[in-house]
């Protein structure tokens, strides 16, 4: 017997595309047409945080990224509060001023903290067409990321999440890619040390780093309600 036929699948969060920078699908004032997704560079753990909410928010809107003005940013900075790594409560409350700044109620959020199931639940939030927020850390830092898809591995009729694929506002801007970081949900090896047991997953940059890491929260965000979306002959 020939061996099984094993194909890998990148699925990435619906109204997106990264043909050059990521842009996101909303409403104009006629039609639908792209913008530009913020990804703002930091090594502020609070700013990567507001900077990947306020991606989930603009993309599961869908609403423009001119309604995010400078005053609503800084409420919801405030309301994500002064720690120096906001946690997830804090992250939630972040998440609920800014869908009510822009006018709009499509999030509901869930949490569940073992990666195999958020490499699962993340996997079937996309394909719904929602969104994921992911704390993790390493033995250095920890932040909040967007998970804008998920890598699977296929085989015959099955699929599993092989690692989740991040936009990271803490490592360098993605062109003509939609993630910049991608964490393997298996195991690094069958280390004993204790640095291998509090942080057995891999993280992986595009531009080369990589460290080992720790999954703490998966923060899930669906839109309540799916308008079918009209087309028109304009382009985008």
């Amino acid at each position: 017997m020939g061996r099984p036929v094993v194909r890998l699948e990148h699925v990435f969060a619906a109204g997106i595309r990264f043909d050059t920078e990521i842009q996101y699908l909303a409403q104009a004032t006629k039609h639908l047409r792209y913008h530009k997704l913020p990804v703002l560079k930091s090594g502020s753990a609070q700013v990567c945080a507001l900077t990947s909410v306020m991606q989930c928010v603009l993309i599961l809107g869908p609403v423009p990224r001119s309604q995010l003005t400078l005053e609503r940013k800084l409420m919801a900075q405030d309301v994500l509060g002064r720690a120096a790594h906001p946690g997830c409560s804090s992250v939630l409350r972040c998440v609920r001023a800014l869908e009510n700044l822009t006018g709009t109620h499509p999030l509901k959020s869930a949490t569940t903290h073992n990666p195999v199931e958020m490499g699962e639940t993340a996997l079937d939030v996309l394909r719904s067409g929602g969104l994921c927020l992911l704390q993790f850390k390493s033995a250095t830092a920890s932040r909040w990321a967007t998970v804008i898809g998920v890598e699977i591995e296929v085989q015959h009729d099955k699929d599993f999440a092989k690692a989740l694929l991040l936009l990271d506002s803490h490592a360098g801007e993605p062109w003509a890619c939609a993630h910049n970081v991608r964490i393997e949900l298996k195991r690094s090896g069958a280390r004993s040390q204790s640095a291998a047991i509090a942080f057995p997953l891999i993280c992986r940059h595009l531009t080369g780093e990589a460290s080992k890491v720790q999954l703490l929260n998966l923060i899930t965000l669906k839109p309540a309600a799916t308008n079918p979306q009209k087309r028109t002959d304009e382009p985008i």
